[in-house]
């Protein structure tokens, strides 16, 4: 049994720069973390809202890329339910966070995904992480929301050089759609999970 097996709610795993793409489908390929399948992009049809994970592992470079056959395969998924609320899911953030550091190994195609997010109004979020931040900002006619790290957090740093670690605590991401019709706007919560002052 899988450790993650028991976890309550939806929980679909991304692709990051640190992984091995082979490494993930050979640990959770046909289980629900990788939408029952052995790809790392693929779709997830919940009955209230669509998720899809777009892979933008790049071999031996921090930087991502999506590259111009997953951008389309972006756009067809998204139009197979277009009065259904979307989830875009991909490690990169598609926009700059500030941090030069971080800009630097950032999504290389972010205006190609703006423009498919564009087209499908229905895309409630872009859920990313990559920055060990996290980040709200405007995209596209949607939200970019960066998580943050369940390990360590990076610096603030707006200027050039290494950020570093601060001493903040890990957390993750609740995305929450409460009980509205379909295309009410979700809610997005940072949930740290360790208490202050609790050594981790």
């Amino acid at each position: 049994m899988l450790a993650l097996d028991p976890f309550p709610l939806p929980l679909h795993l991304v692709t990051g720069n640190h992984d091995a793409p082979e490494a993930l489908v050979g640990g959770f390929g046909g289980t629900r973390f990788l939408g029952g399948g052995t790809l790392t992009s693929y779709v997830v049809e919940h009955p209230a809202f669509t998720v899809v994970v777009l892979d933008s592992w790049v071999s031996g470079s921090p930087g991502g890329r999506l590259g111009s056959g997953q951008v389309a395969w972006l756009d067809r998924a998204l139009a197979r339910r277009p009065g259904v609320p979307a989830l875009v899911c991909l490690h990169h953030p598609p926009v700059p966070v500030g941090i030069p550091f971080l800009d630097a190994m950032g999504l290389a195609d972010g205006p190609e995904l703006g423009e498919v997010v564009a087209a499908h109004p229905r895309v409630v979020r872009v859920l990313a992480g990559h920055v060990h931040r996290p980040v709200t900002a405007p995209f596209a006619g949607s939200t970019v929301a960066v998580a943050p790290s369940t390990y360590r957090q990076s610096g603030l740093v707006l200027r050039e050089g290494v950020p570093g670690y601060p001493d903040e605590p890990p957390a993750f991401f609740l995305h929450v759609r409460p009980g509205a019709p379909a295309g009410a706007a979700w809610v997005t919560h940072t949930v740290p999970t360790t208490a202050p002052g609790v050594s981790r």
